[in-house]
Formats: structure tokens, C-alpha cells, sequence
């Protein structure tokens, strides 16, 4: 029994850091004002974090999710409770509020730290093609701090760029430290990343929890949360139904079990990130836009509108093609 209760403890190591990556990645990347949370505020954060990334993890190998189409409308579903239940966004000025955090900004995030949390568990080293991509991501967030809180739909003060690079340097370093120091993760097959009924039920009492507390606050309205559980419903159904149309092993398969980081080839990457989001802050513009922050903005407005109805259109094509040739 206590053997049994250290492995499954032992699998929360691993889901702890997914989490700490959303932290990293969604408060400090789209710049959720993470300084101004309370203590307080921030553990109950970080519990609403390790639920959603135990979920998320858990539907990846339960749904078997390892293509870009599940990926996408599990990453749509993160941004859209993540945006009611933290920011409070979701339907404050539609569509605007809807489009560029909820449906671009978050769900990019997700991914981003979903790229992060594979590259730390397999202990790989990493290459010319990793070191270009969070160059690049690391250029648009350094836009995206300068620029948003002028595009805001909410007053969000203006971003010191020193306390950033810190806040966000320091977290990613602080994700590889913590994930190096804990013994490795007691995960050998696939079920291992699957919630129990009892985990599943306490991971939905968080969200649970969030949801009520907002709403008591009256930072929650009606539509936000009617819009929220209808969007992520349908999300969540497309992903059910076509569970079965996906072949081969799900994306957690290539890191499990997960390994102890390769911290030299994780510095590596955090370094390039930091400078180009330094060079991205400091690019010139005026007044409360530039060329590079309206084709930023212009382009995750884009991305907003067009991916959902893309991919499910996407995966309705191949799943008719799939049991067409099933049937025939």
C-alpha cells in the first residue's frame, strides 16, 4: 500500500512540472500582471495549474492525442479556462477579448509548454531547430510586453522589462532545478499517466472551486461562463469522438519514463529566448502602436478566428475519409 501511494506520489513529481511550465509560460509569457498576485493568491494558483496540467496530461494518453489537430483543440480548451478562471477576459469585450488571449495568446502557451515539458523529460540535447524556434518566440513575447499593455482591453500597467527577463529567466531555470532534484518519476507504461477516478474528481473540484470563487467575486459573468463550457464542450467532444480514429501512441510515449534533464541543452535555449525578447522589448515605435506590435496582434487576432473552425473541419474531413475506407 505505502509502496503503491509513493509511486503515484512519485507521478505528481511529473504533472508538478507541466504545471510549473504553464506557470512560467502563461503568467510570465501573456503577462497575466504576476506581480501582483498575494501569496495566497498564487497557491491557489498553483494548485488550479497542477489540476489542469494532471488533465491534460491524463486526456493526452487517455484520448491518445499525437497530432496537430488534438493538439490544437486541447490547447483551445486551456486557453479558454484558463482566460475565465485567472484573467476574467473570456467575454469581457467581444470579440476582441475572445480572439487574441482566450482562442491565440494561451493556447500558443500551452503548446509552448508542452514543447518545453517533452524537451526536459527526455533528457535529450537539443539542436539548431530548438535554438531558432525560442528565438522566435522569444522575439514576439518581447513585443507582445511592450506593446499589449497599450492594446488592452483592460487597464494592465506597463511592463519593466529587467523584472520580466528576471521573473521568467528565473522560472525556466527553476523548472529544469526542480525537475533535476526530484527523483525520477515512477511512470513506465502508459496507464501511469492516467488519473485515478478519486484524482480526476479532486482536479475537477479545483476547476470547480475557481469557477465559484470568480463568479462570487463578479469577475465570472454568465455569458463568460456559458461561452466557456459550451466552446470547451465541443472541443472536448470532437476529441472524444475521434479518439479512436487516431493510430499509434500518444505523444507522452516518446518520454515515458520521464528522465532527469539535460540542464546544459535546456540553458542553452533559455539564453537565446531572454536576449531576443530584450531585442524585441527594445524595437522602436510610438504612441500606442508600432509596425511589429500590429503584426503581432493582427496576426494571434487571425489565428483566433481561424483555426477553430479549420481544424474541425479538419478532423471531420478525416474522419469520414477514415471510416469510408473502413467501410469499404
Amino acid at each position: 500500500m505505502l509502496e503503491m501511494l509513493r509511486e503515484r506520489a512519485s507521478g505528481w513529481g511529473a504533472r508538478a512540472s507541466l504545471a510549473l511550465l504553464l506557470i512560467v509560460f502563461s503568467e510570465g509569457g501573456v503577462w497575466q500582471t504576476p506581480t501582483g498576485f498575494n501569496g495566497l493568491e498564487w497557491i491557489g494558483l498553483a494548485v488550479l495549474y497542477l489540476a489542469l496540467a494532471a488533465l491534460a496530461l491524463d486526456l493526452i494518453t487517455r484520448w491518445n492525442i499525437n497530432d496537430v489537430f488534438g493538439l490544437f483543440l486541447l490547447a483551445g480548451s486551456y486557453g479558454l479556462i484558463n482566460s475565465t478562471l485567472i484573467s476574467h477576459i473570456t467575454a469581457q469585450n467581444l470579440p476582441a477579448s475572445l480572439l487574441v488571449r482566450p482562442l491565440a495568446a494561451q493556447p500558443l502557451m500551452f503548446l509552448a509548454a508542452l514543447a518545453a515539458f517533452q524537451i526536459l523529460a527526455s533528457g535529450r540535447a537539443t539542436g539548431p531547430l530548438e535554438f531558432v524556434s525560442v528565438a522566435g518566440i522569444g522575439l514576439a513575447w518581447g513585443i507582445w510586453l511592450r506593446w499589449f499593455p497599450e492594446a488592452s482591453d483592460q487597464p494592465v500597467p506597463d511592463v519593466n522589462i529587467g523584472t520580466a527577463l528576471i521573473l521568467v529567466g528565473g522560472g525556466l531555470i527553476a523548472c529544469a532545478a526542480i525537475r533535476f532534484i526530484l527523483p525520477p518519476a515512477d511512470i513506465y507504461r502508459r496507464e501511469d499517466w492516467l488519473l485515478t477516478r478519486l484524482e480526476w474528481g479532486a482536479a475537477l473540484v479545483v476547476i470547480a472551486a475557481a469557477f465559484g470563487i470568480g463568479s462570487a467575486q463578479g469577475l465570472i459573468s454568465r455569458n463568460a461562463f456559458s461561452m466557456t463550457v459550451s466552446l470547451v464542450s465541443f472541443m472536448g467532444v470532437v476529441l472524444f469522438a475521434t479518439a479512436s480514429l487516431r493510430r499509434g501512441a500518444s505523444l507522452l510515449k516518446s518520454i515515458t519514463p520521464p528522465r532527469r534533464p539535460n540542464l546544459a541543452a535546456w540553458l542553452v535555449l533559455i539564453v537565446p529566448f531572454l536576449l531576443a525578447g530584450w531585442i524585441g522589448f527594445s524595437l522602436p515605435g510610438s504612441g500606442d502602436s508600432s509596425l511589429q506590435s500590429d503584426i503581432l496582434f493582427g496576426a494571434l487576432t487571425g489565428f483566433g478566428i481561424a483555426w477553430p473552425p479549420t481544424v474541425s473541419a479538419m478532423v471531420g474531413v478525416r474522419a469520414f475519409i477514415r471510416l469510408a475506407r473502413e467501410g469499404g
